[in-house]
C-alpha cells in the first residue's frame, strides 16, 4: 500500500508541475478522507460535464445569451477554483472574456478550449481516483 501512495503522490505531483492542477487540489486530498475526496472529484466531473453539454445547446440557438453563458462559465471558474482544476479555472476565464465581448466565433473557439481541457482535466485525474479507490480498497482489506 505504501508503494500505490508513493505512486500517487508522485503523479498528483507531475499534475502539479504540468500545472493541471494546483496547490488547492492537494490541500483538499490531504484534508478529505479517500471516500469524501474521491466523490467530490467525481461529482466536479459530472457536473462540468453536464454544463459543458448545456453550453453546447445554448451556443447553438439563434439568439444567444451571452449573459447567461458567462454566468455558467463563472460556475465552472468556481467549481474549478474550489477543487484546484488550473486548467479548467484558465479556460473558464477566457470564455467568460469572450462572452463579455459578445462575440459568437470567440465564445466558440473558447467554448471548444474549455472543452480540450475538460478532457484533458478529466483523463489526467482518472488514473487519482482509480488509485486512491485501490488504496482504499487494500485499507479496508487491513482491518
Amino acid at each position: 500500500m505504501q508503494l500505490l501512495q508513493g505512486l500517487l503522490q508522485d503523479y498528483v505531483q507531475s499534475l502539479l508541475n504540468e500545472k493541471i492542477i494546483d496547490e488547492r487540489f492537494s490541500q483538499i486530498r490531504t484534508k478529505l478522507e479517500e471516500p469524501d475526496f474521491i466523490q467530490l472529484i467525481n461529482v466536479y466531473l459530472n457536473d462540468v460535464e453536464s454544463r459543458l453539454s448545456e453550453f453546447s445547446c445554448f451556443i447553438d440557438s439563434v439568439d444567444v445569451n451571452f449573459s447567461k453563458l458567462s454566468m455558467m462559465a463563472h460556475k465552472i471558474e468556481e467549481k474549478s477554483t474550489r477543487i484546484g482544476a488550473r486548467h479548467m479555472k484558465l479556460a473558464s476565464i477566457h470564455l467568460i472574456q469572450a462572452c463579455d465581448k459578445e462575440d459568437h466565433k470567440l465564445v466558440s473557439q473558447s467554448l471548444c478550449w474549455m472543452k480540450h481541457e475538460f478532457i484533458n482535466t478529466r483523463n489526467k485525474l482518472q488514473p487519482v481516483l482509480q488509485m486512491e479507490q485501490r488504496i482504499l480498497r487494500l485499507m479496508s482489506k487491513q482491518t
